[in-house]
């Protein structure tokens, strides 16, 4: 039986402000924290949402895991009573398992669920998810269809551009996303052959936008505020969704914020507190994963947050070796000049103990 609440809105796009409108659940602002496997994790969220992301999505898990009753792929789907609204990201290719784990999500809390058919990685699209998912834009739709029947809270989607160059197909598998229900789409301008080299196609994301009524995040590339309007100048889209710029850089959503709101943008923070950013994050992470698994997370989180500061490969060499959190508290105060105390975790411990680590991959 549908749902009531399956498809809850029309297939248009409502603003309010800046608000940005996918489905039942109102995003109040266009900026979005893209999931990241390995560095978008509970306390990274929390400091982007700081900073202005209006919505954070959870690094992504199995939907066959979750549906299975995989309490090692529950845990994964931690979350922050402040986070709201927040997605759960699932990847797989089976109706049954997505609808299945739709429904767990929901019931655990999460305002909307997000199918990945952006990851790349081999290990996700040999199992006809991910990327993958983008070859039969008939076939997959009237999977989503089914799962958008069954879900509780809106479903959206990341897509890329197109398998390759041959098989640009965005819009198309846009178009036909839309037709089964999906409430909005997340669109990384590069094909899955590309993976993260050359520049995201922002005009193709921009024929996705067209194409259909339902919101829709542009994704690739934004780094900055004038890469920010950029994207919404050639792709018109209604929400940016940032990754890999703001890796090292949560405070790129206060700036874009500001821009988009006709404001000035804050200055990035002075070297010291970038320091004491570093060491509120290691808490955090610190406090999911216990120390040992999370100073190895931490080894690529933090170097990210050096660069273009002075000492800054020095920290990068230091931060390849760190063990424990006296390394790495060692290495700020030395080369990040932050001598204040030690910030507070900016999570809660969760329950059931440290948190396992995610499925690799990415969109």
């Amino acid at each position: 039986m549908t749902s009531p609440l399956a498809n809850p809105m029309p297939s248009s796009v409502t603003r309010s402000g800046d608000a940005v409108q996918v489905g039942s659940v109102r995003v109040p602002g266009p900026l979005a924290l893209a999931p990241m496997a390995g560095f978008s994790n509970l306390a990274y969220r929390v400091i982007a949402r700081r900073y202005g992301a209006s919505l954070t999505t959870t690094e992504m898990v199995s939907a066959k895991a979750l549906a299975s009753g995989n309490e090692k792929t529950r845990r994964l789907l931690d979350r922050d009573p402040s986070e709201k609204p927040v997605a759960a990201q699932l990847f797989g290719a089976d109706a049954r398992d997505l609808s299945e784990a739709a429904r767990i999500v929901a019931d655990l809390g999460f305002d909307i669920v997000d199918v990945n058919m952006g990851c790349p990685v081999p290990k996700i699209t040999s199992g006809g998810a991910g990327c993958a998912l983008m070859s039969d834009p008939a076939q997959t739709s009237k999977m989503i269809e089914r799962m958008v029947q069954a879900s509780p809270i809106p479903v959206t989607v990341k897509i890329r551009a197109g398998l390759d160059d041959s098989r640009r197909n965005a819009p198309e598998m846009a178009r036909a996303l839309e037709s089964a229900g999906v409430a909005g789409l997340t669109v990384h301008g590069r094909t899955r052959q590309q993976l993260y080299s050359g520049r995201a196609d922002r005009r193709l994301i921009g024929e996705v936008k067209t194409a259909v009524r339902i919101p829709v995040f542009g994704n690739g590339d934004v780094n900055s505020p004038s890469e920010a309007e950029d994207m919404l100048a050639q792709a018109g889209v209604d929400g940016i969704a940032i990754g890999r710029g703001a890796l090292g850089r949560p405070w790129v959503f206060a700036q874009i914020r500001a821009v988009l709101r006709g404001e000035s943008p804050p200055p990035a923070p002075e070297i010291s507190e970038v320091g004491r950013l570093v060491l509120e994050l290691m808490e955090g992470v610190v406090t999911l994963y216990g120390e040992g698994t999370a100073m190895r997370i931490m080894r690529r989180l933090a170097s990210d947050f050096s660069h273009g500061l002075p000492g800054g490969a020095r920290f990068r060499e230091g931060c390849v070796r760190v063990c424990s959190r006296a390394d790495l508290i060692g290495l700020v105060r030395t080369h990040l000049h932050y001598d204040g105390d030690l910030p507070p975790s900016p999570v809660e411990p969760p329950a059931g103990g440290p948190l396992p680590l995610p499925e690799p991959g990415g969109g």
